[in-house]
């Protein structure tokens, strides 16, 4: 069999790099794991830092690279900092694993993505965006004010959350000075946080943040709060009430037209569940990341998570890039094949003439 070449392209956290705009690049332990992850499958790996001269990085390889396993997250380019690389490919006629360029920056502006969601039933809190001097509209409090175009809680805090105008105005302008954008301000959803995911179609166990738990008893999932709270996040057997959830998630997800896999965070009012925002390209650290966490309610070690996202991405892509792949993948179909077949299940849910597999444990059944 030959070797498929994938370039993984991601942005590379250096050691002076502790801010928290760059918590969203990689460190060594994953992209050490994500490279292992991808050479298991048969394939070839090179690692491309992405920077300002990542056209040309593309253009100079182009004719030598399958796939793109593409996990960057950009630069200074507000909502259109993670369709970079994805633009780039599809100029360069390169194949790569996940989301359109469409899809990046309809997730990057959260004000769009909430009313492309919306549009599909599914609920969300209202809101409005802000600059400094705006004029709240009929929004109550409480207020939950954060950047409209970061992620991985960038530019949140315990202070996000505001009771008056005083406070609100002091969050817009706090939003704006460290960010030079406009700030999302939504009604606070107080109950507990969910976020859900999924690989091609299958729905990964639900995780489920109850903020009571958490020492200090946090009101939202700030930087801090996120370094904290594994230990108390718990996940949902599919009873009912949770398949419901992913009914929900699925909605969201064809909404934004997410490929290949996605992580979604919602909150929870008077037993309603609310879309917050996806996250289009979820961290996958070999041990902390919301996605790998599922996975392991599931029976899914690191390794096969990996597996199962390109091996996802090359059936769809397959049809369009014959010549790449072809002769390269029967190792990567096997290891995703061989996953699954370990993986618990728990029946499946209907969508618009798709079929999604719940993965995980049905209800009263403990995880091992």
């Amino acid at each position: 069999m030959k070797k498929i070449n994938i370039a993984y392209t991601c942005n590379v956290r250096k050691p002076w790099m502790e801010d928290e705009r760059y918590g969203e690049f990689e460190g060594p332990a994953t992209i050490a794991a994500v490279t292992a992850a991808l050479e298991r499958t048969g394939a070839s790996v090179e690692l491309i830092d992405v920077g300002p001269d990542i056209y040309y990085q593309l253009e100079k390889r182009k004719d030598h690279i399958d796939l793109v396993f593409n996990n960057t997250e950009g630069l200074d380019e507000k909502e259109l900092r993670e369709a970079i690389v994805p633009f780039f490919c599809e100029h360069l006629h390169i194949p790569y694993t996940g989301s359109s360029p469409k899809t990046f920056i309809n997730k990057m502006d959260k004000a769009t993505a909430k009313k492309i969601v919306a549009y599909d039933g599914v609920p969300t809190a209202r809101f409005q965006l802000m600059l400094p001097g705006d004029r709240l509209e009929d929004l109550s409090f409480p207020l939950m004010v954060k950047p409209y175009s970061e992620g991985t809680s960038i530019g949140i805090s315990q202070k996000s959350k505001v009771h008056s105008m005083a406070e609100l105005d002091e969050a817009v302008s706090m939003v704006h000075t460290q960010f030079n954008e406009a700030a999302l301000v939504e009604e606070f959803l107080p109950g507990n946080e969910y976020t859900i995911g999924l690989i091609g179609n299958y729905v990964l166990p639900i995780l489920e943040i109850d903020f009571a738990k958490i020492p200090g008893q946090p009101h939202v999932r700030d930087p801090h709060v996120k370094d904290i709270e594994n230990p108390y996040i718990s996940h949902l057997t599919w009873t009912e009430k949770a398949r419901s959830y992913a009914k929900i998630a699925i909605e969201a997800h064809e909404a934004l037209e997410v490929r290949d896999y996605n992580r979604m965070d919602f909150r929870e009012r008077d037993g309603q569940l609310y879309f917050l925002e996806a996250n289009v390209i979820p961290g996958v650290h070999p041990t902390e990341a919301d996605l790998t966490n599922m996975c392991r309610h599931a029976n899914i070690a690191h390794n096969d998570m990996i597996a199962l996202i390109v091996h996802t991405a090359v059936q769809r892509l397959s049809p369009l890039y014959s010549e790449r792949l072809t002769g390269k993948t029967e190792l990567l179909e096997g290891l995703a094949n061989v996953a699954i077949n370990k993986a618990a299940t728990a029946g499946t849910i209907n969508h618009r003439g798709r079929t999604y597999t719940l993965l995980g444990n049905q209800t009263g059944v403990q995880a091992s």
